[in-house]
């Protein structure tokens, strides 16, 4: 029973666009794609629409590369790509936003390329704690609700908004308990079908979602989980789901990841949105106070690496393994002062890059493995 729940978040995960597309045909809705990492779904679900993060596809890029250079990251020039061959033609319009320079051009390129109804870039602030930063970005929400209303004629209520964000703050609370079990159990599910499980999640209706969900919590609570396992936590700026090989070598070399901070992981669902508040102040509040910082905000009181060094403890992890996705200047600008903190906490570390379908498993593997074996000798 088990496997027959993951194997319906696994297809999903295997193949969105096909999924999308099945999804549009048999309710006849319309889908919005939302650029990682910051739009608030919650908006675009109450006019309505399915909101879906854009994904990293399978393929190597070769349309893409007469609009976008090769030196911006995978995911940007995966979506560019994508959008040039008209694998995107199913969407009905895109949010983006300015966290990042690929990004930015990505919003811009991709709707050059599949001809979206609906185009909107969200300016994000990234200074975080600036007195005008808040004030600034309600004001930028306010603007995605009039636009989604004007784009789907659907009125965007207050009382609407706090619906979705229910919706919201339940499936959340739901992957929570997801990243709970397996930090109590680790190999209670295999790492990539954890990740799997969050990437459908951004893919699928929440509702749906979570009634999946819910059902499988239900039953791998009484499952016996593996022990004696190195605990890992997986960390990085990916923009998509982590690899599934470079997982499977990690746990094939004896260790379990407890945590992440990743986007397709738990910084997608670390923080509710409160709902005795005006809704759109509250996403903003959300955005401003997320327990798992992005490494495209700054904030003075806090490091990136603090949340890593107390994830670490709180998880009772062994050591920390860092993927980045090569050409992100974000994680480039913000990683050696982690690795710094690192070493002062005595936590070990590995660093790892990888680019789109440029993985080259058999160097990664053997660095796993003698990182692996470091931390049992330890």
């Amino acid at each position: 029973m088990v496997q027959e729940i993951l194997n319906k978040f696994l297809g999903v995960a295997a193949d969105p666009i096909g999924s999308l597309a099945e999804w549009k045909r048999r309710t006849n809705g319309r889908i919005i794609g939302c650029a990682p990492m910051h739009i608030p779904e919650e908006i675009i679900h109450a006019a309505g629409v399915l909101p879906v993060v854009l994904w990293q596809g399978d393929e190597p890029v070769t349309l893409g590369y007469r609009h976008i250079q090769p030196f911006y990251c995978g995911p940007s020039r995966s979506y560019v790509d994508m959008a040039a061959k008209g694998k995107l033609g199913f969407l009905d319009g895109i949010v983006s936003s300015n966290q990042c320079l690929p990004t930015r051009a990505m919003n811009a390129l991709t709707a050059m390329n599949a001809f979206f109804g609906y185009n909107h870039l969200v300016y994000i602030p990234q200074v975080l704690e600036n007195s005008s930063t808040k004030g600034f970005l309600i004001g930028e929400l306010e603007q995605l609700r009039a636009s989604l209303q004007e784009f789907t004629g659907n009125k965007i209520s207050d009382d609407s908004l706090k619906q979705s964000i229910l919706v919201y703050n339940k499936h959340r609370a739901l992957l929570r308990k997801l990243y709970d079990l397996r930090r109590e159990n680790p190999g209670v599910l295999k790492a990539k079908e954890v990740y799997r499980v969050v990437y459908s999640s951004t893919l699928m209706p929440k509702e749906e979602h979570s009634e999946l969900l819910q059902n499988l919590l239900s039953k791998i609570t009484r499952s016996k989980p593996s022990k004696g396992k190195t605990r890992i936590i997986l960390s990085g700026t990916l923009c998509q789901a982590p690899n599934n090989d470079i997982l499977d070598v990690i746990e094939d070399a004896g260790a379990a990841v407890v945590d992440d901070d990743l986007y397709i992981g738990a910084r997608y669902f670390d923080t509710d949105v409160a709902v005795d508040t005006n809704p759109i102040e509250s996403l903003a509040d959300r955005y401003l106070n997320k327990n798992l910082r992005c490494y495209t905000t700054i904030r003075a009181k806090r490091e990136l690496g603090d949340q890593l060094i107390e994830m670490a403890r709180k998880s009772r992890a062994q050591g920390i393994i860092t993927v980045q996705d090569k050409y992100c200047d974000p994680c480039q600008f913000v990683y050696p002062d982690m690795k710094r903190q690192f070493a002062q906490a005595g936590i070990p570390e590995l660093f790892l890059e990888v680019d789109l379908g440029a993985v080259s498993l058999e160097p990664i593997r053997i660095r796993i493995q003698a990182f692996i074996e470091m931390l049992g000798g330890r």
